[in-house]
């Protein structure tokens, strides 16, 4: 599949943990598109965080086809939402899609080897400006703003190591 051709939406969520079964929320969740069009919300109400996503998803990308490019969102980001809202409601179809769309995570072209940090400073990209410890941190202590910026650096560190990666 030529990668390049379509349209795209890059993702990042920050949780308060690894187990969404568990208690573990959705704290953060942060993307942008191919046009350049941006989502970033951190909310206390994990539900109305979800529900926002998926209303810009919906309204921006409803219908149209477009490639989720993620950094291990194949094994944590997308299972992570998932389970959330599985545990909320059970899901709906507009909800399903994003499991059914075209999905280029870069773990996979890393073999969950390397970090995003590492894989962006080997491709001379931008490097994160944290880690995952520091975003629980930051929601801990009600730094919403900067828990966000944090989660939409994250995004644009993927994106531009997805473009290098495309013209390697």
């Amino acid at each position: 599949m030529a990668h390049d051709s379509k349209k795209y939406i890059v993702l990042d969520i920050e949780t308060t943990g690894l187990l969404p079964w568990y208690g573990d929320r959705i704290t953060c969740i942060c993307a942008k598109d191919s046009d350049g069009k941006k989502f970033s919300s951190t909310r206390k109400d994990e539900r109305a965080l979800i529900d926002s996503f998926l209303e810009w998803l919906n309204a921006k990308h409803g219908n149209k086809h477009y490639l989720l490019i993620t950094k291990n969102g194949k094994c944590f980001d997308i299972p992570f939402i998932m389970a959330r809202i599985a545990l909320m409601k059970e899901l709906t179809e507009a909800e399903k899609a994003i499991l059914n769309c075209d999905h280029f995570d870069l773990e996979e072209i890393t073999y969950g080897r390397i970090s995003l940090n590492d894989t962006a400073r080997l491709l001379k990209c931008t490097p994160k400006s944290g880690t995952g410890e520091h975003a629980i941190e930051l929601w801990e202590e009600g730094r919403y703003h900067e828990l966000k910026a944090y989660c939409m650096q994250d995004v644009e560190t993927t994106e531009e190591v997805y473009l290098k990666w495309l013209g390697l």
